[in-house]
């Protein structure tokens, strides 16, 4: 009876912990169902925002492009960016789902003219989300004006509308009482081609959207505006050293000797000219040897800088022992000289066990030293003697335990005072002198700069002349009265004769920002194409599940 009551139900127990975990899961769902409402209607908000702000643009564009701004021939496209439309005051500035503002340099507004409509395309980037839209601009739009001259039925190009719908095209007559239509189609089951390769830069503007991945660069460029030559004035005739200009006639100009000018004799250009006396020029020539600085022969020479010797002597003092640092795992032992020895921590505790015998009693022997004790089995008995008492009787195995080696290690010991180097089993401080002492030259030499030199000198003598046009005299050289040369007039340095006139070549340079674009390409491979039909060119619920305008319109005729 007793031990019925102290058993343990462990199948109660697994029962109770399943339910728990049923009731809490429950619980975790019916919480979660209005997150998952508020995630879906989130997502059908960010769709709508986009498609509102993209609708927005459209219509700003639509009012913009007016028959005057309209491209005139097939195939120009004329552009207006967001950024634009901001500073025309045309629209407040569009954020996305997250309050932040879409690329207003990036998104635009363009018009392309085909053979008998206009094609507009809305292009919108905000963040990361990026789209577009397509639609066609026909007679309907400009009605009364030159701008779209569309007669006949309206073309309707890629109906592949499932239904089948006979009232498709109307007659010209019938117009007035159509509705108009608009295409939307969605590609799915395909996927994004590789990117092609980077274009060379280009100056030409390029839209980026799916299809196209844009960079640019902004280059600072110089060009130049053109040279013109500056009038600086009339040219002159130059002076001249001992002459007088008698006549300037047609851009020459003559001059005569004066008879009053005396000019020095001119002695011939040689190296080592010393100066002049009379007509004899004086040169002398120079010769020199060069020989190293000498050293002193003492110990510990480390080298000569031009005259200086320098020598360095090294000298230790002051021993110390030196240290062992900890070992991680390891007790420091003892240190011998440099050697430091450790051995493992723990000690004794090391060992294997081998089984010696088996023994019982009524509590289990404490491991010694020697031995180990392990349980093998419990039993017991009831002792009435007296009162009533459980008596336990323990069966229990002996373990021999054998120990093992403790694991030793050795480390270097160091000097770890700043200055100290091992010396046998000491550290002890280094320290260096250095003296310096003069080089001295060779016999015969003398210091200069950095070396020993030895000189000596050779003397010549040269003839001196008279420049042409002068004749020799006691005192020097006298010009001919009838010597008579010509020049022409002349402009200063950096300036162009033309016509007796100076003039100087001026430049006009202009520096400006060019932005430059580059662009690489993909396709959408494979895949289907849904295309659906809806009186709305801006129908939320096709727009938000991924569908596109395609620009395709039909008119549907009304039932009378």
């Amino acid at each position: 009876m007793y031990d019925e009551e102290r058993r343990f139900s462990w199948t109660d127990l697994f029962i109770k912990v399943i339910i728990a975990i049923i009731f809490i899961l429950f619980i975790i769902w019916l919480i979660s169902l209005p997150n998952r409402k508020v995630s879906n209607s989130s997502k059908t908000v960010n769709a709508n925002i986009f498609a509102e702000n993209i609708n927005t643009m459209k219509e700003a564009g639509r009012d913009y492009f007016t028959v005057d701004r309209l491209p005139k021939n097939v195939g120009e496209v004329k552009t207006i960016t967001l950024e634009r439309m901001y500073k025309n005051k045309m629209l407040l500035t569009l954020t996305d789902k997250n309050g932040k503002a879409c690329s207003a340099k990036n998104s635009y507004v363009s018009v392309e003219k085909k053979d008998n409509e206009y094609q507009m395309k809305v292009y919108l980037e905000c963040g990361k989300e990026s789209d577009y839209v397509i639609t066609t601009i026909g007679c309907y739009d400009y009605y009364g004006t030159d701008a779209c001259e569309r007669k006949g039925k309206s073309d309707i190009s890629n109906d592949t509308d499932d239904t089948n719908d006979t009232n498709d095209t109307d007659d010209t007559n019938e117009t007035n009482s159509s509705n108009v239509q608009y295409q939307y189609s969605k590609t799915v089951d395909g996927s994004w081609g590789a990117w092609s390769a980077f274009t060379n830069w280009l100056t030409t503007s390029v839209a980026k959207n799916d299809y196209t991945d844009v960079e640019t660069k902004v280059v600072n460029e110089t060009t130049t505006g053109g040279t013109y030559g500056k009038y600086m004035g009339r040219a002159t005739c130059p002076s001249i050293s001992n002459y007088r200009l008698v006549l300037e006639e047609n851009g020459k100009c003559t001059y005569k000797g004066n008879s009053e000018s005396l000019v020095a004799p001119i002695c011939p250009d040689l190296p080592g000219y010393t100066g002049r006396n009379g007509f004899t020029c004086s040169y002398s020539k120079s010769t020199t040897d060069t020989k190293d600085p000498v050293c002193s022969n003492l110990s510990g020479y480390t080298g000569r800088n031009g005259l200086t010797c320098n020598y360095s002597k090294v000298t230790y003092s002051d021993p110390i022992d030196p240290v062992c640092y900890s070992v991680s795992g390891y007790d420091f032992v003892s240190r011998n000289g440099f050697t430091c020895n450790y051995k493992q921590m723990g000690g004794n505790n090391n060992y294997t066990l081998s089984y010696q015998s088996t023994g019982s009693g009524e509590k289990i022997p404490a491991d010694t030293s020697q031995y180990h004790y392990e349980v093998k089995s419990v039993t017991s008995s009831y002792n009435c003697v007296g009162t009533c008492s459980i008596k336990w009787v323990y069966v229990y195995t002996i373990y021999k335990k054998t120990y093992k080696p403790v694991p030793t290690t050795t480390r270097s010991a160091v000097c770890n005072v700043a200055g100290y180097v091992q010396s046998g089993n000491k550290c002890v401080k280094k320290s260096t002198v250095t003296t310096t002492q003069k080089a001295e030259c060779p016999y015969g030499y003398s210091p200069s700069g950095s070396t020993c030199v030895k000189g000596s000198s050779i003397t010549t003598t040269q003839r001196a002349t008279c420049p042409s046009g002068y004749y020799t005299t006691d005192g020097g050289c006298v010009l001919s009265q009838t010597n008579t040369i010509t020049k022409n007039v002349s402009c200063p340095t950096g300036q162009k004769l033309s016509n007796g006139a100076c003039y100087k070549a001026v430049s006009d340079n202009e520096t400006k920002s060019v932005t430059y674009y580059r662009y690489r390409t993909r396709e959408y491979i494979g895949g289907t194409t849904d295309y659906k039909w809806s009186s709305s060119n801006n129908d939320y619920n096709l727009l938000s599940s991924g569908y596109k305008l395609t620009g395709v319109t039909r008119n549907i005729k009304e039932e009378k």
